[in-house]
């Protein structure tokens, strides 16, 4: 079998054209596996905290001076604790949330209960340089971070409650 001299370096030449993409494409979903690993981590995270939350036996006594920044601070870090561990590089500089707990009424009896409500946004570090130049604009901002964010409500199962001030407890 002869071989063509003319040929030699059409591998080579076919490949350096074909690399950039193929590295694009599996950078490209290791970036996102990342991304969808943070944002499992922060629902779970919020997740966990909402039931935390939810398990204070909270009353309208409750949203003194005293009581509630306990709780809050609390229920603030079980979901720092847990998205600790379950966030890739996790940095609580980058996580606003807030706790509130809502008060409403039960059509059918006339009685009010709680509602835990928790939110929170997570600003998730970019890793790939040339893959995050595609999805860093998703949110909106050009700063290396995409935004992913989680919310949870979940109701306090407290005895019947009569409040005098039905406005909702933010953190």
């Amino acid at each position: 079998m002869r071989r063509r001299t003319g040929a030699r370096g059409q591998a080579l030449a076919e490949f350096a054209l074909i690399a950039p993409i193929l590295f694009l494409l599996i950078f490209g979903v290791i970036q996102v596996g990342l991304i969808m690993a943070s944002q499992n981590g922060l629902v779970n995270g919020v997740r966990d905290a909402t039931r935390k939350a939810a398990t204070y036996r909270i009353n309208e006594e409750s949203f003194n001076g005293t009581s509630f920044p306990t709780i809050c601070g609390n229920v603030t870090t079980q979901l720092t604790d847990d998205l600790s561990t379950s966030i890739p590089g996790f940095d609580a500089a980058n996580l606003s949330h807030t706790i509130a707990y809502e008060w409403k009424q039960d059509p059918d009896s006339s009685q009010w209960f709680l509602v835990a409500h928790i939110a929170a946004s997570y600003r998730n570090v970019l890793y790939v340089p040339l893959v995050s130049v595609l999805l860093d604009f998703a949110d909106g901002l050009n700063d290396d971070r995409l935004r992913l964010d989680a919310s949870e409500q979940m109701r306090v199962e407290n005895p019947a409650l009569a409040p005098t001030d039905t406005s909702a407890q933010v953190c």
